[in-house]
Formats: C-alpha cells, structure tokens, sequence
C-alpha cells in the first residue's frame, strides 16, 4: 500500500551501493507455524540482523534489534523474525486494514526479479494480516490489489511479555511465516527456477511521528516500493 512521502530529493541513484544477499538454504525438516521459532531447523538457518534506516547511510541505526531468518523445501518458503520491543502493543485486528498504523513486520517479494510485479505482506503482533499484490511501483503508475491474497499463507506469532499493557517490560516478539511456491506462479512458471528473488523485509516502528522505517535494503528514501533497490535471496541446497 501506498505510504505518504514528505522527502523531496534532487539526486536518487537508481541502486543503493551494498544491497545484501541473504543464502536461503533448504531445511531438513518440517517447520510448526506457531510463532515460537524453536525449531533446530530455525538455529542451524543464517540469522540477519543487518536492519537498517530505511534512507540509509548517514542515518541512525534501529533502537531494537531484529533477526531475520529463511529455510525452503520443495513447496514453501519460510520466514521468521524476532523482534525485540520493551512495550508490545497491537490494535488493527481485522483482514487487510491498515496493518502499519501498528508496530508490525512486512514482507516483499519480487520472485522473477524484474522489478515489476511484487508481493507484500504485513503482520502485527495481534497476528494480524495484510495482504496485496503490486502490478508495479507506484513510480511506475502502479497499483495495489488488496482483494488479493497468498494461496496457502499461514502465519503465527507469539509475544514474549505482555500485549497491550505498558505497565511492564516485554522481551518482544516473534513470527513465522510459511509461504506456498505454487500460489507465487505467473503463467504457470516455476518461481524457484531463477533460484534467486528480489525482496525486502522492513519493520515500521512508532516510536515518535512519523514512524521509523527500519529496513533489510536501504532504499534511500523513505519509500520501500522500488524493488529495483532491494537485496536478493538465493535458494541454495
């Protein structure tokens, strides 16, 4: 969905230096969607806390750590994050309302890398889900389908602490994400046959107005929707 940009720059370069490469590799057992990533699978997977300012060099680093971690098998690609946060708190709680009015986690994916077509999801810590398919960016005259959704997507989170109650500590927490290979076909093409995505993965925090926008690959603006700009994941055995 289309986020409000206030930045006015006279230079954007059409790539931002050192986007990242996260190596996806297959898991050797079946993943429980249930939020709690403990899993052996989820240890032995790459682990990326490289988040960063959403416009970013120059620009503060994120006040809470988040890890990002993927696995694959034949059917189904899965994502786990967890996300430190002192004061969990979530209040959008129907299907594809505007899940970033929270705190939340989002997903975006470019499976035939060509910088056009491109799926996102949101989710809070209510596990709240929002959902849409890009034709292309926004800068491209792009629009959002909202009434679209991920064929098979299961999700779960789990909250280390309390929800919605300000009057402790919280550790944070956590979500899992499973993903169908068949409901991401264009034209009957195999997703996986490139064995590489454009993606990102951000993370809107309210900490003060406007949001902090903590990303995987910066895009120098505040303004995710250039998947020409974003890192790329490599499915690897």
């Amino acid at each position: 969905m289309r986020r409000l940009i206030v930045i006015v720059l006279a230079f954007l370069p059409l790539v931002c230096a050192g986007q990242p490469v996260y190596d996806c590799h297959r898991t050797s057992g079946k993943i429980k969607i249930d939020g709690r990533v403990t899993e052996k699978e989820w240890s032995a997977a790459v682990p990326c806390t490289d988040f960063r300012d959403i416009r970013g060099d120059g620009w503060a680093a994120p006040k809470y750590l988040t890890t990002l971690r993927m696995l694959w098998d034949d059917e189904n690609l899965y994502i786990s994050a967890v996300l430190e946060e002192p004061d969990v708190k979530a209040k959008v709680s129907e299907r594809d309302d505007i899940v970033y009015h929270d705190n939340d986690f989002e997903v975006f994916l470019n499976p035939y890398s060509d910088s056009i077509l491109y799926y996102e999801l949101e989710i809070n810590a209510l596990g709240t889900v929002m959902d849409l398919l890009m034709n292309k960016p926004y800068s491209q005259g792009g629009t959002f389908m909202m009434t679209w959704d991920f064929p098979g997507l299961k999700t779960a989170v789990k909250v280390q602490g309390s929800l919605n109650k300000s009057n402790d500590t919280d550790q944070g927490w956590s979500v899992e994400m499973k993903i169908p290979f068949k409901g991401l076909s264009r034209g009957g093409a195999d997703p996986l046959a490139s064995k590489e995505w454009k993606a990102n993965f951000s993370r809107v925090e309210w900490l003060t107005k406007p949001e902090e926008n903590w990303v995987w690959s910066p895009t120098g603006i505040v303004d995710i929707h250039h998947p020409d700009r974003w890192g790329t994941i490599r499915f690897v055995e």
